[in-house]
């Protein structure tokens, strides 16, 4: 893996707790679904891509949605280059709760 920062790009997901951040995470770094719920304090995942035409080490940042969590959330903000708002569209207060994240 590369040591240069140029080459590392830090994703961070959020969202609420239960809206599919940690599936949508593990089928892009394993191609598998996750069908049981199990909340997530925070998880990081690492995969080599190609990003325009240079390959990168992206680092993603899997986050807990439950607010009692907002502390870790915050640390990832402030380091990470791209976000990644998820909410699940039959459950239309997982949308509007999402100003809370930003």
């Amino acid at each position: 893996m590369a040591q240069n920062n140029q080459n590392l790009l830090k994703l961070t997901i959020v969202g609420t707790g239960g809206v599919g951040k940690s599936a949508l995470t593990l089928h892009f770094m394993y191609d598998e679904f996750v069908e049981d719920y199990e909340p997530t304090k925070a998880d990081s995942y690492r995969k080599r891509i190609t990003f325009g035409n240079e390959e990168v080490d992206l680092h993603i940042l899997d986050t807990a949605g439950q607010e009692e969590y907002m502390g870790i959330r915050d640390a990832y903000y402030r380091s990470s280059e791209g976000f990644m708002l998820v909410f699940d569209i039959t459950e239309a207060a997982s949308f509007n709760l999402l100003s809370g994240f930003l």
